[in-house]
């Protein structure tokens, strides 16, 4: 009779984890409850039945805990808890934004505030914050977009 204890305490904790991830996933208080029981279960098995008991206990609760998650990872049932879906249209949509960045690479504009150093300049008619590698360009001067990072781009000041 007191072997029959730690058994259906396992069991129980064993199905607690079942129900856990099959019907209520996320809740974690069922699954929390079901591991308590089998600890609890394992912990009266050693000091009821001694060291063989305890580890005959132990060793049955691994052997159906590797048995019941392999049936959850075959019915599909863990697919619930990793996420599906990828970031890759954030990426792309980045990568889209860069090359939309780089079309203004090499162009030439003209600088519609002060660039002291940093302002806005009008290129192929769009208006875009632009930075000077250090120097004063006035108001009006014609300017070149020589490199960019991923926030500004940098102008020099054009040479006929």
């Amino acid at each position: 009779m007191e072997a029959l204890i730690p058994i259906v305490c396992i069991l129980a904790g064993l199905l607690l984890i079942a129900v856990e991830v099959y019907l209520i996933p996320g809740f974690n208080v069922i699954g929390i409850l079901g591991a308590m029981l089998i600890i609890f279960a394992v912990g009266y098995a050693y000091s009821e039945s001694g060291i063989f008991g305890g580890t005959i206990a132990l060793s049955g609760t691994l052997a159906s805990g590797i048995l019941l998650f392999m049936m959850l990872w075959r019915s599909g049932a863990w697919d619930r808890f990793i996420l599906s879906t990828t970031l890759k249209t954030e990426a792309d949509a980045a990568s889209r934004r860069s090359d939309a960045r780089a079309q203004y690479l090499g162009k030439a504009g003209v600088a519609i505030t002060p660039l002291r150093p940093t302002g806005i300049a009008e290129i192929d008619g769009q208006r875009v914050e632009v930075s000077t590698e250090g120097e004063f360009i006035a108001v009006g001067s014609k300017i070149r977009i020589v490199a960019m990072d991923r926030r500004r781009f940098f102008a020099r000041l054009e040479t006929a």
